[in-house]
């Protein structure tokens, strides 16, 4: 994997303390608690974008959350969920709501957000995080997830049990 640079990012405690601030593969190596925000985008019609990671980042060419990111020094949940949706879809100017408060899975404090889309939206893919998107049903969605778990991030996986009634329009 070709290795990007990244800003300092947010490393918390068991109780999503702020630590403080460091290099992404650092924060790995010493098996910190990392802050990321996911999102789920949605459309009318219930249904999920679900993404493919590029090859050279974390978890490639696994399938994962419509857009996530870990959140950088200077944000907060929020802020880092609107900067992934820009970055990694191209989404800007969108209702973005909180799903649940930020809960703890192995390694992550996550802040799960989703965006309910009212009409149908040209992505704008960042090519070196994202290879492609695509529109999966719930029931298709829990359908793979069971058939195939090997095609999903981890940290998708991890965080479905706890979302999954809770992602609807």
């Amino acid at each position: 994997m070709e290795e990007k640079t990244y800003p300092p990012i947010t490393v918390v405690d068991e109780n999503d303390n702020v630590l403080g601030y460091m290099d992404l593969f650092v924060a790995i190596g010493l098996g910190h608690i990392r802050r990321v925000s996911c999102v789920f985008v949605l459309d009318t019609a219930g249904r999920i974008l679900i993404q493919r990671r590029a090859p050279d980042v974390l978890s490639p060419n696994l399938l994962d959350f419509s857009a996530a990111g870990h959140v950088n020094e200077g944000q907060d949940y929020l802020a880092a969920a609107k900067a992934e949706l820009q970055e990694e879809l191209g989404l800007v100017d969108v209702d973005i709501e909180l799903i649940t408060p930020p809960f703890q899975t192995p390694g992550f404090y996550h802040g799960l957000f989703k965006v309910v889309l009212k009409h149908d939206e040209t992505f704008t893919l960042a090519t070196d995080e994202v290879t492609q998107v695509f529109w999966v049903s719930y029931d298709e969605l829990k359908k793979m997830m069971a058939e195939h778990p090997h095609q999903f991030a981890e940290p998708f996986l991890a965080v479905w049990p706890h979302v999954c009634d809770k992602i609807t329009v």
